[in-house]
Formats: structure tokens, sequence, C-alpha cells
């Protein structure tokens, strides 16, 4: 993943999100469920596993944090 100037980026955490915890943050957030799967194009909402790398940006500027996540698996594929 690049990151852009002026952000710095954590070292990926690779992990599973199994269905339970998509259907609890698709619950909690509707932009979590409608979030496109970066391996087969589907709504999150529709899956049973991600494997997932979990990123944390900071504006290097003004300290602010902010999560990332990109899925390099997914039992659709």
């Amino acid at each position: 993943m690049t990151t852009p100037a002026g952000v710095d980026a954590s070292p990926a955490k690779t992990r599973i999100i199994d269905e339970p915890e998509i259907d609890q943050r698709s619950a909690r957030s509707s932009s979590f469920g409608t979030a496109q799967c970066d391996v087969c194009g589907d709504d999150f909402a529709v899956h049973r596993q991600l494997t997932v790398e979990e990123i944390e940006f900071t504006d290097i500027e003004t300290r602010e944090t902010w999560p990332g996540l990109r899925v390099i698996a997914c039992d659709r594929s």
C-alpha cells in the first residue's frame, strides 16, 4: 500500500475477520458493510471470512490517526 506524502503508516498486521465480526462491524457502520473487497469486488457484508491487513495512518504534521484496512484474501475468491 502506497502512503501519500505527509502521512506515516504503521507496519501492517495480518488477521482473519470471520462472519460474526463482519456482521457486528456492518451493523455499527454501514460504510464497513458496503466497502468493496479488494480481492473479489463484492461488499464486505456478503462474506463469511476476510483476511486483512490492518494499518494505522498518522498525519505527520497534525498527529491525527485513522485506521486502514486492505483485504488480501476472501472466502469468495
